[in-house]
């Protein structure tokens, strides 16, 4: 197959996913039909299932998609060799900021995974996207900046969490990014940094930031 051919097949489906991804966070799965996407792709409905047998083999696409790209913004929007504290905050607005404005596909994506079979499909996508946030960590422990018996797994969990909840309620109270959340979440960090000044300024600070960390996850278990 020449290359031309090639682009013009993967820039049709790219074109398939674009509109899938536009009308399900719209109308939803249920709500859209195949004949819409194709319209909405500028491409016959039987192309459409010559890439997807159905709706939901293309709604596995979008996910994948959506999280394909979700990384790749991401790893963009983070300096690599900046401080840590601004390595966080960047992915950190990064992350609350996609969560807001694409809500309902992330919706749809987590309501996905929670059907039969596609956890396991998704695992890799997700795993390669949360690997942003422990490579900063990473990199914060090789640099001095954290010690070396931060729970990283611990942090990532309520990282996500955390930014996942303040997501869903700013939405749902109809308000704009609030970089106060970001602000808080951060904050947890420091019990576990190893400049002296925060040491001092905070004795107990990783006790109390363990301990906060832990009630976060409770809370965020319930949901």
């Amino acid at each position: 197959m020449g290359d031309t051919q090639r682009q013009r097949l993967e820039a049709r489906e790219e074109a398939i996913l674009v509109a899938a991804t536009s009308l399900f966070s719209e109308s939803g799965v249920d709500g859209t039909r195949m004949a819409e996407i194709a319209r909405q792709a500028d491409v016959a409905e039987g192309t459409v299932y010559l890439y997807y047998k159905n709706k939901h083999e293309l709604l596995e696409a979008v996910v994948d998609r959506f999280w394909r790209e979700l990384t790749k913004g991401a790893k963009l929007a983070v300096t690599s060799n900046a401080p840590l504290g601004q390595q966080l905050t960047e992915l950190a607005s990064y992350h609350l900021k996609s969560l807001i404005d694409d809500f309902k596909i992330v919706e749809i994506t987590s309501r996905a995974r929670q059907r039969h079979g596609e956890p396991g499909r998704q695992l890799p996508q997700i795993r390669e996207y949360v690997r942003v946030f422990d490579l900063i960590m990473q990199r914060g422990i090789a640099s001095g900046e954290l010690a070396a018996s931060t729970p990283v797994w611990q942090m990532r969990d309520v990282f996500y969490g955390t930014l996942e909840h303040s997501a869903r309620t700013l939405v749902l109270r109809e308000q704009p990014f609030d970089s106060s959340v970001i602000d808080n979440l951060l904050s947890l960090f420091d019990g576990y940094r190893l400049e002296q000044t925060s040491v001092k300024k905070h004795p107990g600070s990783k006790q109390a930031a363990l301990a906060l960390l832990q009630q976060l996850e409770s809370e965020i278990s319930r949901w």
